[in-house]
């Protein structure tokens, strides 16, 4: 027995013998013996000694005066913020970052010395009340304790902060730039290809790859073109599937024991993909053989045949006209112009678009130099019209970045646009860039020829020749003397 009663609204208990509820329940049931009727709306509230609850006091009572000016910006008469400016044009002051600054600077123990230099970027790069943002927040972190760079951006959560941190601290050199992670990744696909391949074969596929990546530092030294993480992963690829397929035909110990008919039916189950196959085939017997791990050469004898022809998708002619109207109008965004024009007329890739730079123009020459090419496009006045409209879209960002397709998300940095922005961009003219691309390299290739085409668009010639695969001009065919040419042929 405890010897508490207990309450009547909430079954406490209740210390004082004369009280029927608790202590909370008693201030409660107290504080609502207290309110009365309104006497103006009506309703049960607190009143005051007129009898009037508080929202119709405040109702009644007269309003104040609002402080308001003729904003030195707008122009407008609006309520004055400060600065002779109303709230908006202030939040769009471009020297409110420089204000809030100082201030922030008086408040700091220690200003580090690239603080002045900080803040003219991000004003520079960012709206006002973004720049406004990331200054406080740089100023929460600094506040705490002096820290170098590298512990500012490991402490910083705020990712615009962060991003504008790391960009500014690389930029000058005062922080290192984060580690390439494309290498760890593409070791990572090179260990998922070998883990599938058998035990007994998988070490000298192991040992093979070793070599083709030991001769990548070899081959830049050299001034060769060394042989890229995805032609590795290629050829692992295809020795992958054919262990995989020897082990499911007969059991296979040894790459010796393979044999020609082996390989023949290996590639006879992948006919699309013959000539790469027997690419890899031959590089990895031919290494096997000068390692002595096979005694002849099971893939010498296997012929790749005709090369295929190519197989992408063209733009009909009157589809071409269709877009190249559209993207010569006014109306349409500069970047789909931009980026349509130089895809359909001259053949630039999504990377080509994407990292032209302000300085790869040239205005007295009417001249861009693109990614890859060794002499410099000149363009015509379609695309140079669509080149000025992105550059007076660009000015209107306000940004710092040197790209001439700066998007919303890029404004703020050094980076170039993502390729599916491009990919969005000229998706509303209901085509690619990879599209328009195809069909100005297979104009050129059958105008002109596969080695001219090659040195103006900076690739190689035996790569080109695919376009010219069941496509023969009729002024290019042998006429017989005395007999006219079939124009059907």
């Amino acid at each position: 027995m405890t010897g508490f009663r207990t309450c009547i609204d909430c079954q406490g208990r209740v210390k004082l013998p004369n009280r029927e509820r608790c202590h909370i329940c008693h201030r409660r049931h107290a504080r609502a013996g207290l309110k009365r009727p309104c006497t103006r709306c009506g309703n049960v509230r607190y009143l005051n000694p007129a009898a009037v609850c508080a929202g119709c006091a405040r109702a009644a009572a007269p309003p104040k005066p609002a402080k308001t000016i003729i904003c030195a910006r707008c122009g407008q008469r609006r309520r004055n913020v400060g600065h002779g400016l109303c709230n908006r044009c202030n939040l769009a002051d471009p020297d409110r970052p420089f204000r809030y600054a100082d201030a922030l600077a008086g408040r700091l123990t220690t200003t580090p010395a690239w603080w002045q230099e900080f803040v003219i970027i991000v004003a520079a790069r960012r709206h006002p009340s973004d720049a406004v943002t990331i200054l406080r927040e740089t100023g929460r972190l600094l506040a705490a304790e002096p820290v170098s760079p590298e512990q500012l951006l490991a402490r910083c959560a705020h990712r615009g902060t962060a991003r504008a941190l790391a960009t500014f601290f690389i930029s000058r050199g005062l922080a290192v730039p984060p580690r390439d992670e494309q290498p760890d990744r593409a070791a990572a696909r090179r260990q998922h290809y070998l883990d599938s391949v058998p035990a007994r074969l998988a070490p000298a596929v192991s040992e093979f790859t070793r070599t083709r990546l030991e001769s990548q530092p070899t081959a830049q030294h050299a001034g060769r073109r060394p042989i890229s993480d995805t032609t590795i992963e290629c050829q692992l690829w295809v020795l992958r599937d054919l262990a995989l397929h020897l082990a499911a035909s007969r059991p296979v110990t040894a790459w010796a024991e393979v044999t020609t008919a082996d390989l023949d039916a290996f590639v006879a189950d992948r006919p699309h993909n013959r000539h790469h196959c027997i690419y890899v085939l031959r590089a990895f017997f031919g290494w096997a053989k000068r390692r002595r791990l096979v005694l002849i050469d099971p893939a010498r004898p296997l012929r790749p045949g005709p090369q295929p022809g190519f197989r992408g998708t063209v733009i009909d002619v009157e589809t071409q006209r269709r877009l190249f109207r559209r993207w010569t109008e006014h109306t349409t965004h500069p970047h789909e112009r931009l980026i349509g024009l130089l895809a359909l007329v001259h053949a630039a890739s999504n990377q080509q678009i994407r990292k032209l730079t302000v300085g790869d123009i040239d205005r007295r020459r009417h001249t861009v130099r693109l990614a890859g090419r060794p002499h410099p496009t000149v363009l015509d006045p379609f695309c140079w019209d669509a080149i000025d409209a992105c550059i007076t879209h660009r000015h209107t960002l306000n940004t710092a970045n040197p790209n001439v397709i700066v998007t919303g998300r890029t404004r703020a940095g050094d980076q170039p646009a993502d390729s599916t922005y491009l990919a969005r961009t000229i998706a509303h003219a209901g085509t690619t860039v990879a599209s328009c691309r195809q069909t100005r390299i297979s104009q050129l290739v059958t105008d002109l020829d596969p080695k001219l085409a090659a040195a103006a668009l900076g690739m190689h010639d035996t790569g080109l020749v695919r376009y010219l695969a069941d496509n023969v001009d009729n002024d290019r065919l042998h006429r017989t003397p005395g007999r006219p040419m079939n124009p059907g042929a």
